[in-house]
């Protein structure tokens, strides 16, 4: 069997990472029902993001980056690797061996498109960890989650700060996600073995998302389209669009077009960043159920 180590040098490739850090706190026999399922479901976005910035490694140089005008970034990027791999050899171990590297589709052809799709599958990491501590009883756990939490904002900030987007852009409050929301976002990037333990949460059907009006930082009232798969989602007439953002959820009615699965939606105030949104019929007042019939995605508001 495979070594945590030998694991995450696999999956960093060909990349030489700083020493690796191992903890002693956990054991796999302590991690039982839901806090294992969450710190599965972590292990697996961390070795999601580890693939995604060594493939910004291979498929980058500086002279891209600089060409694109993002100088010096490289060096960055080789920081997120490495951090990555601490982060998920900490997890491997707390979850158990036996974890092995999946196949990921991410759509980047640019430097450009690294960047932008990096902000948001670190905008995810973190609402990831950040809900996914609220439900963690283990201590060690939360201690470990809490402390990714700091590494995925400061990721988050400075590739906003590289693509001209607001990088404190949390209003006052950075967004929680439940485990099946994170889950649902990440899964179109995810191909894992059978052998693998699998993810037990919540598949939420995906939903597209783009401004209509306006230009970036955006503003209220500034119109979106919003599309979704009506053969695998239906809401009916009364369909909102829920913005997920600081702790609250802000309900926005949409305009359907003539064939169900499309509408238009105006920004609500109060958004910034890139917000998740949702598509349901459940019109507000409290947290929206993992288990509704409804499809999520996300917009770059600022």
């Amino acid at each position: 069997m495979k070594t945590s180590a030998a694991i995450a040098l696999t999956l960093a490739g060909f990349a030489t990472a700083n020493p690796i850090v191992r903890s002693s706190k956990w054991k796999r026999a302590g991690l039982q029902g839901l806090d294992f399922e969450i710190i599965n479901l972590a292990r697996n976005l961390e070795s999601l993001e580890l693939n995604y910035w060594n493939q910004g490694l291979k498929n980058f140089t500086d002279e891209d980056f600089n060409n694109a005008g993002y100088q010096g970034f490289r060096t960055y990027l080789e920081l997120f690797r490495d951090q990555e791999i601490a982060h998920f050899t900490v997890l491997n171990e707390a979850a158990g061996e036996g974890f092995e590297n999946c196949t990921y589709t991410f759509p980047v052809n640019t430097p450009y498109d690294l960047l932008a799709v990096g902000q948001v599958i670190t905008t995810v990491g973190e609402g990831a960890f950040i809900g996914g501590v609220a439900n963690l009883t283990d201590s060690p756990s939360r201690q470990t989650g809490a402390e990714i939490i700091g590494n995925e904002a400061r990721q988050n900030s400075l590739l906003r700060q590289f693509l001209g987007l607001d990088y404190f852009n949390a209003v006052n409050f950075d967004t929680p996600l439940t485990a099946s929301q994170a889950y649902s976002l990440a899964k179109p990037f995810l191909n894992c073995p059978s052998s693998n333990p699998p993810i037990k949460f919540h598949s939420i059907p995906p939903l597209t998302a783009n401004f209509t009006s306006g230009s970036t930082p955006h503003n209220a009232g500034d119109e979106i389209t919003v599309n979704w798969d009506s053969s695998k989602v239906y809401l009916g007439q009364d369909v909102h669009i829920t913005f997920l953002a600081d702790m609250y959820s802000i309900p926005a009615p949409l305009t359907q077009s003539g064939n169900d699965g499309q509408g238009t939606v105006n920004l609500p105030k109060g958004i910034n960043g890139t917000s998740i949104i949702v598509a349901t019929n459940f019109n507000g007042g409290g947290p929206i159920p993992d288990e509704q019939n409804f499809a999520i995605g996300y917009v770059v508001v600022a």
